[in-house]
């Protein structure tokens, strides 16, 4: 039985954060959200070339930066982890985080046209549900069935060749740059991402196929106790 995607209660939701406050300034669907997930951390090399890329794209973004695993070891700058020049270069053009950030509600922006991803399951039904376009850039467990998925359904771009998060293969800035710019102006994919929206926000409908599927699920357990 299918379920989701699953809209966040409204407790979950936090106040105003300063993401959302830069979004606010900026153009309709003209910026590119980047973050691999709170637990997916890249090399040092690679997310510099990711910055290159960001740079080259000439896309406005806004980027959450991780290149630790572990929460507490986030002991290092911005300016160390990208170079001081670099990092001048990337912040006159987007915003760059090192923090958690309300992903529901940048994704739900207006100013949001597409998600570089690393295609965590949450993520993917966050896209989905707010019609983003994704760059899809798996890195370990799940992502790679999940980058798929996106792929298949026309939600966004895999470039397969970008490997598979071993660290055996360095990704160009250039190349990264590029891509970003094939997805924030393909106007045919934006259409595709706005049917997959659509179609998601009807699963979560009252008499949707979710709501209907969590109602079988929880029939089904019903049934167990009772046996």
């Amino acid at each position: 039985m299918s379920i989701g995607p699953l809209v966040p209660c409204v407790f979950e939701k936090s106040s105003l954060s300063s993401s959302l406050k830069w979004l606010d300034n900026e153009q309709s669907g003209s910026v590119v959200y980047v973050s691999f997930g709170s637990r997916t951390a890249m090399g040092r090399e690679q997310i510099r070339e990711l910055a290159v890329g960001l740079v080259e794209s000439e896309c406005r973004f806004l980027w959450v930066v991780k290149d630790k695993k572990v929460d507490r070891e986030e002991e290092e700058g911005l300016e160390i982890i990208l170079g001081s020049e670099l990092m001048e270069k990337v912040k006159e053009k987007g915003l760059v985080l090192k923090e958690w950030v309300d992903q529901e509600g940048i994704l739900s922006h207006s100013s949001v046209g597409g998600f570089v991803s690393h295609c965590g399951w949450n993520s993917v039904t966050e896209s989905a549900l707010h019609g983003v376009p994704i760059l899809a850039w798996p890195q370990h467990g799940d992502q790679r069935i999940n980058a798929a998925v996106v792929e298949e359904n026309g939600l966004g771009l895999w470039v397969k060749s970008w490997g598979w998060g071993d660290g055996q293969v360095l990704v160009k800035g250039e190349e990264i740059g590029e891509k970003i710019r094939e997805l924030m102006n393909d106007e045919g994919l934006k259409v595709k991402a706005a049917l997959v929206r659509d179609n998601a926000k009807k699963a979560i409908q009252v008499d949707g196929t979710s709501k209907n599927g969590f109602s079988k699920f929880i029939n089904s357990c019903s049934k167990y106790e009772k046996n």
